[in-house]
């Protein structure tokens, strides 16, 4: 049940970009795919993540039509990426935070990036640079849902005493 669970959520983060991208210009900058990996490695478990991050990005390769694996590697890098950088780091600061998701999300776009070169394909001339946009944007949003959640978590935590 909870890897149907696991694979459910990526599908709704993956149908929700989607969407989303095509009626608001912000949904383009921002991997909802990657908070979702994200929030497994950091909240829940590591080896999870690599699951998640595995099985979003190849949903993303069939949902996009690119060759199934690029995207899932990209993913799974980046869980792994989180995941250790979190379990070692202090990451009670914010920007510790931002640069941890920030990098994985930069990984992500390079490992793709690097796969694309070794199979001759071509991408766009700007794909580093929106990589970069993305890089950025994902970061800033995932720290801002990660203290919300945080907040609610220490209100409920008061509430309950």
């Amino acid at each position: 049940m909870k890897y149907l669970f696991l694979a459910l959520s990526s599908f709704l983060a993956i149908i929700a970009q989607m969407i989303a991208g095509k009626n608001f210009l912000i949904f383009n900058f921002l991997d909802l795919s990657l908070i979702l990996v994200a929030y497994w490695a950091v909240h829940r478990s590591r080896t999870q993540a690599l699951f998640v991050g595995s099985l979003t990005g190849l949903m993303l390769d069939a949902a996009m039509g690119l060759p199934l694996g690029y995207n899932g590697f990209g993913k799974t890098l980046a869980a792994f990426i989180i995941g250790h950088c979190w379990k070692r780091f202090n990451t009670r600061e914010s920007w510790v935070q931002f640069a941890i998701i920030a990098v994985s999300s930069l990984a992500s776009s390079v490992s793709m990036l690097s796969l694309f070169w070794i199979m001759e394909r071509t991408t766009g001339r700007i794909f580093l640079g929106a990589s970069i946009v993305q890089a950025i944007v994902t970061a800033f949003i995932t720290i801002v849902l990660f203290t919300v959640m945080e907040a609610y978590n220490h209100n409920q935590a008061n509430k309950a005493r």
